[in-house]
């Protein structure tokens, strides 16, 4: 019997040693950062990034990032989870904070390509209470490190982001600014903080520019590639190598889109998932394009990790404009600050997930699946992070009240023990062959 003649044409990332480059390359400087008299710095992506860039000789690393890159590495993060549960921490803890606990208190920490060095003690630590353990994560690791931590208070923003919000939190970010000046003695850089607000508020809204390209047929990308593009924005945002990685991304998924290839050649069945994925499993995703010719298109968490994204009067999921766009100034700390606040306190990264809402998170997942042009959805009852978690049920349900078939499975972000993959495989079988997708092997000529 033949094999079935592709349905579209494909061909991998031109950029993809690029997006690898970066990591590898950013992860190390980090790591050496201290040999040259810097400092480093681990923050919270959520907001605060960008927060302290000020600071020249700094090296910012996205803490969730560092985090993942953890639990991705399966014998090392249970290695991590372990050290932290013979000290009474329990199971149900995130999985996110426990890797970096259990990483701290083995001083051992895996790098991208693998290689095993010395937990790399940052310097500063800082983070917005994006999750309901988020503070207390950076807490502990200055409290066991001996380590400075500065910790804001974040309260419900979008659509709640009024003036007195952008106000309150503006004024916690400025006073972090004196402080991190009196901890660290270094002056801190207003004019090349203005210039770094200006760098990510411009690749975030390339992502969203990116992400929107998705949501045609054949998809471009796909979410497992998704997942490694994300990085840029996630750890170096407010630099220009980012900007440039996300101008030339955008350049070829549009080019992608006007030649019609695909990220899947046998693209038949379109999905969202809903929150931070299953990291030690990721082949899954692999596993659906392979066998059914699944593509997952991104989900709320993925999409809106590294743009700013808000719901249009019609309930439309839009892009925001940018500070600049929007014509706000920038011409000193307080408006760059206030301005930066005010972008990301949309749908942007962590913050949809905390600080909106369930309603609201359900409405905007609505969205994103009839936007995107889906046909199902896999959402992930994230153990390892229960903010995620919180309303898994219902925005499945809330999905198929529009006529939009969903599915729930378990896992954990972090801890590869929570996720069965026969299991899991057996569910999506049984989700995909009810809404009538066969296997690509049953459809061969």
């Amino acid at each position: 019997m033949a094999k079935k003649k592709p349905k579209y044409k494909t061909a991998p990332l031109k950029i993809w040693s690029e997006a690898k480059r970066l990591r590898e390359e950013f992860y190390q400087e980090y790591v050496d950062i201290k040999k040259k008299g810097g400092l480093r710095i681990l923050s919270a992506t959520g907001i605060c990034i960008t927060f302290s860039a000020g600071i020249k000789d700094a090296v910012i690393m996205g803490a969730e990032p560092f985090a993942a890159n953890t639990a991705f590495w399966d014998e090392f993060s249970l290695q991590c989870l372990e050290a932290c549960e013979k000290l009474g921490w329990s199971r149900e803890i995130c999985g996110y904070t426990k890797n970096v606990w259990g990483a701290a208190l083995l001083n051992k920490y895996k790098l991208p390509d693998g290689t095993i060095i010395d937990f790399p003690v940052p310097d500063i630590i800082t983070s917005f209470s994006l999750a309901p353990c988020h503070n207390k994560w950076f807490q502990y690791l200055g409290e066991m490190k001996k380590v400075p931590f500065y910790l804001f208070d974040l309260p419900k923003v979008y659509p709640y982001n009024t003036e007195s919000m952008l106000n309150y939190v503006s004024g916690q970010v400025l006073d972090y600014i004196e402080w991190l000046e009196k901890k660290t003695k270094r002056k801190f850089d207003d004019e090349l903080f203005i210039e770094c607000v200006k760098n990510e508020t411009r690749t975030f809204h390339k992502w969203t520019e990116i992400m929107e390209l998705n949501k045609n047929i054949p998809a471009p990308l796909d979410e497992k590639t998704i997942f490694s593009l994300i990085v840029p924005n996630l750890t170096f945002p407010y630099r220009k190598e980012s900007l440039q990685f996300y101008e030339n991304l955008l350049e070829e998924v549009q080019e992608r889109v006007d030649k019609g290839i695909a990220a899947v050649e046998n693209e038949q069945f379109r999905i969202i998932t809903d929150a931070i994925p299953p990291w030690p499993y990721l082949s899954l995703w692999r596993w659906m394009e392979k066998e059914y010719g699944v593509v997952s298109l991104g989900s709320p968490y993925s999409i809106a990790l590294c743009g700013s994204w808000m719901l249009d009067d019609n309930g439309n999921f839009v892009a925001v404009p940018t500070p600049e766009e929007k014509g706000m100034p920038l011409n000193n700390r307080e408006e760059a600050v206030k301005a930066l606040v005010w972008y990301k306190t949309h749908f942007a990264t962590e913050t949809l997930y905390t600080i909106a809402g369930a309603k609201i998170q359900h409405e905007m997942t609505v969205a994103v699946a009839k936007q995107w042009n889906v046909d199902g959805a896999i959402l992930h009852l994230n153990r390892g992070c229960t903010m995620q978690a919180l309303g898994g049920v219902e925005g499945k349900n809330r999905l198929a009240e529009e006529g939009i078939p969903a599915i729930n499975y378990e896992g954990n972000d972090g801890d590869p023990r929570d996720l069965n993959m026969a299991l899991t495989r057996r569910h999506i079988e049984a989700f995909l062959e009810s809404n009538g997708v066969s296997r690509l092997k049953d459809l061969e000529d």
